[in-house]
């Protein structure tokens, strides 16, 4: 009998007793053992078995996968360590016999993970023998971080398992140096929540997998600092943390990290957010420039990791604006804030962009122009060409309308508003993007001047015979009439795409001729342009032969005849293309010629095989410029197709059109004659005028080239079709509806202005943006806040008279005092040197002062001018949702007594009813009833005066969103529509008074009076979503408020501002420190004071 024998014999009974399956582990274990191990150390394996399976109730659980371990064991330790090894067993058992499996069960794989001990002993254990044998030290570190998890109740004991079960996975990537880090985190989660600390243990092995190892101990770092900081947000680290990384410099990750460990700590709940936006910031800027940004981010870090992060996320927006060499002077700036001013909260401003200084010294520095900024100046220059208002957009404006134009980056036009890219940075100096601008401009300005649009099928040019008529005849009969002209052009050749290409090339030649002739202070800027974009053509000897003549002609347009590149030996169809586009160059060209130049082009391109690789490199050669002549030539032909190749092979390439050169944009003719159609449709009266159907107009959009459908499938193209011309109905609805109202005199201005959507939301609601003051910054925050004007919606007639007749006594008495202000029609002004008479008492001072040498001059006429008022005023009213609350009064009381009851009892029921009818209230009156009572009565006293005014009323949510309501306008004439008004003003939201003060300041600049008056009326302090930096913050608002104040009379307007909150002292006095202000304490009174107030202001 062998020794494994004797000892399952010896111990089988007992091992039985526990777990059947325990006594055959313990077999099976033994016979293993048997030749890895000296007898006396296989018997003393036997005993801390069974003595391991006998600790605790459940320990048999821990001993069976002692057993089963032990021979994978045993090859791995030698005996004195795989003793230790079984004694660490035993303790965790008497905490845990689910811990203490787990970790027999894992110890093969995790002690192939371990580092081998050095100290190892070759001589005692034999050579070859335990090489990979780990330290007893790191044995134990192990060890003790599933203890540290282990806190002794069952989610803890769970934990701890799911450490061992996970440990060789680990230890696959990490040290156990970050082994420990990684419990300290775990660890930490669950002092929070064992279900998160469970879900990024087990993310952890994938997690760290896809670390590069330089990277994780910087994680490890930073998760540590996040889970202390914002605990619930370490599993979203977990999920999307290596993700993120992954856009950054392998480098620079490192830094980047210690950097974001920082900010959580300073930050709390915000950190976490701050590091994706930071990291997905980066992804979009060269990984070239992460050192440099990072380094710099880093040194603003030592006073502020907040505004280091807050850097790092605005570097797209800046490297966009400046080159990576101006990056640190940009950076100084706002370094001298936060280290020479000291000011964090500016600093940090400064570096979200939330600072007019960092928008000034980004100007500064950069050469790109913005749109934002002289688009106002733009529109009086498109004006002075065309001597009509044109109206400049954003190229982004037109794109979200879904109309067909979906390039921000091209200028265009629809034939009314000049849409311009939202910012020029093409050349390193500022003053020649901003020629750049002027230039697409004017070219766009050309197009409306010039009749890019008005091509009418039928017209003959001023140079280029008529073939049009002809080349229709010759065409089968067509089954609906053309929508537009230009759609019966388009229909007379079988490749659209290629007329529609070469009528673009012809016509921008024409206008861009005509626009160096007519406008001769743009040619310069228009030549430099004009060579620039011919630079930057791609390479035309990969093209095939029709798109190779389409971009020749292109540069012959752009005046760069020498980067023309095409084989000799079809010179005379490069001649005969040039010839006959210098047609259009020519005094006196109509939009007609262009027609039959490109007509007679597109002949000669169909002509020639688009096949590419037909001729090597060096059969491309600059042609002669002496070979065009001096002036432009038609083609000989009558217009048919002169296709010669009868062999066009299948290998032929579709019409490649040549990109187009931004300072010419977009150009859709056909697109704008149909919009233009769909606009005269819209607004015509009586059904007058071609009526066109849904189906015809998706015809002809399925069709155009102009709107990009090509590549889409069919079902898509009919959907995307369908949505376009609901956007095109829209467009054209809004546009007769604003053409409408500018004829009957109810418009503004006819350019508009430079925000804006489509034309349906410019006629209800006109955005502008405005900044906004933060004191703790100490600076603008740029266009910050967008307050949409919009006229108040509109009631009966009924309110207004209402009020008249229930306040008759306090209106008659109002309008006599006001009556009384008006001004005596002659005022005698004094101290003249000439005038109608003498004034005797300056005469004689004048003597006096002359004999006493003092010598004035000799001002002693004085006459009689006549004298009117000049006063404006603006009444600006809080319509926030706080204006609802009913207004406290006091009330008759009701007696309660019945003694004066003497009738009949059974008719005490009906005395008592009468009784309390006699006692009942009025209605309820609100706060916004009596500002709507005050508008009553001081419109009223002011008709009287005749001072010019306007009412407003403000509300919104939030920046994007502060509304303006327009009672009365200050140029508007009082009417029936104004009394209408009135009675629909009601409470809204919030109070933003910011912004509001300042839109209507902005209004009464615009206004030419002497004397202005701002008054505004509210019932409590400014407050709004995100009006601050919390919901509980106030001083930001009373900031604003008192900057928008200040702002106001800077600009030569008094401020005056009333409120009806009975605790206003406590907010005003800060409010309006300099400006002056009034507590109505008793609301009801508010009509009477507001209008005994403006008698004050005004002069009365």
């Amino acid at each position: 009998m062998t020794l494994a024998q004797d000892l399952t014999a010896r111990y089988q009974a007992g091992l039985r007793e526990q777990s059947e399956p325990l006594a055959e582990e313990f077999a099976a274990a033994a016979e293993a053992l048997e030749p890895l191990l000296k007898p006396d150390e296989l018997e003393r394996w036997a005993e801390i078995g069974v003595a391991l399976s006998t600790r605790s109730l459940r320990s048999w659980e821990a001993a069976s996968e002692f057993f089963r371990a032990s021979p994978a064991v045993a090859k791995l330790l030698s005996y004195e360590r795989m003793e230790h090894w079984a004694t660490i067993g035993g303790w965790l058992s008497d905490s845990s016999p689910t811990v203490a499996a787990t970790y027999l069960r894992v110890t093969p794989e995790v002690i192939e993970q371990l580092p081998p001990d050095p100290e190892t002993d070759p001589g005692i254990t034999g050579e070859g023998m335990f090489d990979t044998m780990p330290s007893r030290t790191d044995v134990e570190r192990w060890v003790r971080g599933g203890e540290r998890l282990n806190h002794s109740n069952w989610k803890s004991v769970a934990l701890a398992a799911l450490y061992f079960e996970y440990s060789a996975r680990l230890l696959e990537q990490l040290t156990l140096d970050h082994l420990h880090e990684l419990v300290d985190i775990i660890d930490l989660l669950s002092e929070r929540s064992y279900q998160l600390a469970t879900s990024c243990l087990e993310d952890s092995p994938a997690l760290f997998a896809t670390l590069e190892y330089p990277d994780r101990r910087p994680f490890l770092d930073f998760a540590k600092s996040l889970t202390k900081s914002s605990w619930a947000d370490t599993r979203l680290l977990f999920e999307r943390g290596p993700q993120l990384l992954k856009h950054i410099h392998a480098g620079e990750r490192a830094d980047f990290l210690m950097l974001a460990a920082s900010v959580v700590q300073s930050s709390g709940r915000q950190g976490f957010p701050r590091f994706m936006e930071t990291a997905s910031a980066l992804r979009l800027v060269p990984v070239a420039e992460h050192g440099t940004l990072i380094a710099l981010a880093n040194r603003l870090a030592r006073r502020s990791p907040a505004a280091a992060m807050a850097f790092l996320r605005s570097s797209p927006v800046v490297l966009a604006r400046l080159t990576a060499e101006q990056i640190p002077q940009w950076v100084e700036t706002g370094a001298r804030i936060l280290f020479e001013d000291e000011n964090i909260d500016g600093a940090e401003a400064y570096f979200r962009l939330e600072s007019v200084r960092a928008e000034q010294v980004l100007s500064g520095l950069s050469a790109r122009v913005e749109l934002s900024d002289i688009g106002a100046l733009l529109r009086m220059y498109a004006k002075a060409l065309t001597g009509a208002p044109i109206a400049i957009r954003s190229t982004e404006d037109i794109v979200d309308r879904g109309i067909g134009w979906v390039q921000e980056s091209m200028a265009t036009t629809e034939g009314t508003s000049i849409f311009l890219p939202p910012f020029v940075g093409s050349f390193q100096d500022q003053r020649e993007n901003f020629q750049a601008y002027k230039v697409f401009t004017t070219h766009q300005t050309g197009r409306i001047e010039f009749g890019a649009f008005g091509f009418a099928f039928g017209l003959a040019g001023a140079h280029a015979p008529a073939t049009l008529g002809a080349r229709e005849e010759a065409l089968p009969p067509r089954e609906r009439p053309a929508l537009t002209e230009m759609e019966r052009f388009y229909d007379l050749f079988e490749a659209r795409g290629m007329i529609a290409a070469l009528f673009t090339i012809v016509e921008d030649t024409r206008v861009d001729a005509t626009v160096g002739r007519e406008y001769g202070g743009i040619r310069p800027h228009l030549k430099r342009l004009q060579s620039f974009e011919a630079d930057r053509r791609p390479d035309i000897r990969q093209l095939g032969l029709r798109s190779a003549l389409a971009e020749n002609l292109l540069r012959a347009s752009l005046g760069r005849r020498d980067l023309m590149r095409w084989p000799a030996e079809h010179n005379q169809v490069l001649v005969d293309a040039v010839r006959a586009l210098m047609v259009v160059e020519e005094r006196g060209a109509t939009v007609q010629d262009s027609a039959e130049v490109a007509a007679a082009l597109y002949d000669i391109a169909a002509a020639l095989p688009n096949v590419q690789g037909s001729y090597p490199d060096d059969a491309w050669e600059q042609p002669d410029s002496a070979m065009f002549g001096a002036s432009g030539q038609m083609p000989v032909g009558d217009g048919a197709d002169t296709d010669t190749d009868g062999q066009r092979p299948n290998e032929e390439m579709d019409f490649e059109t040549p990109d187009q050169p931004e300072f010419r944009g977009d150009f859709k003719p056909e697109l704008v004659q149909l919009l233009s159609m769909l606009k005269m449709q819209t607004g015509a009266s009586g059904g007058s005028g071609q009526q066109l159907s849904r189906e015809q107009v998706m015809e002809l959009l399925q069709k155009s080239t102009e709107i990009g459908l090509s590549e889409m499938a069919e079902g898509q193209v009919a959907a995307s079709v369908g949505e376009f011309l609901d956007n095109l109905e829209k467009e054209a609805a809004a546009s007769a509806k604003a053409q409408q109202q500018d004829d009957d005199g109810e418009g503004g201005d006819g350019g508009g202005s430079d925000e804006g959507g489509s034309n349906d939301v410019r006629n209800e609601i006109t955005w502008t943006l405005y900044d906004e003051w933060d004191f703790r910054a100490s600076d603008y925050r740029p266009r910050w806040c967008r307050v949409g004007e919009r006229l108040g919606e509109e009631g009966t007639l009924d309110y207004y008279e209402e009020t008249l007749k229930r306040h008759h006594g306090l209106v008659t008495e109002t309008r006599r005092q006001f009556e009384m202000m008006r001004p005596e029609s002659f005022r005698r002004i004094k101290r003249l040197e000439d005038g109608e008479e003498i004034d005797l008492d300056r005469s004689i001072e004048f003597i006096v002062d002359r004999r006493a040498g003092v010598g004035p001059l000799a001002q002693v006429y004085w006459r009689r001018n006549k004298v009117e008022r000049d006063v404006s005023v603006t009444f600006l009213m809080d319509m926030s949702a706080s204006t609802d609350e009913e207004i406290e009064k006091h009330r008759p009381q009701e007696r309660n007594s019945t003694a004066d009851y003497q009738g009949d009892p059974r008719n005490y029921f009906q005395w008592l009813a009468a009784r309390r009818a006699q006692y009942s209230p009025d209605p309820p009156k609100r706060i916004i009833d009596l500002e709507k009572e005050s508008v009553v009565l001081i419109v009223e006293a002011l008709e009287a005066i005749g001072d010019s005014y306007g009412i407003y009323g403000f509300s919104g949510y939030g920046r994007d969103n502060v509304e303006f309501h327009v009672i009365k306008d200050l140029d508007e004439r009082f009417g029936d529509r104004v009394r209408k008004r009135i009675d629909k003003i009601q409470p809204v939201r919030s109070t933003r008074m910011g912004p509001a003060i300042r839109h209507t300041v902005a209004k009464m600049l615009a206004h030419d009076s002497k004397v202005k008056i701002l008054i505004l009326v509210s019932d409590g302090r400014p407050q709004d979503h995100g009006y601050g930096r919390d919901r509980t913050e106030k001083e930001y608002a009373v900031h604003d408020t008192h900057q928008a104040l200040i702002e106001a009379k800077r600009a030569g307007i008094v401020p005056f501002l009333i409120t009806v909150d009975k605790e206003g002292h406590d907010y005003m006095k800060q409010l309006c420190s300099d400006v002056g202000y009034e507590v109505v304490d008793d609301i009801e009174q508010l009509p009477r004071r507001l209008t005994s107030l403006y008698r004050v202001l005004a002069g009365g």
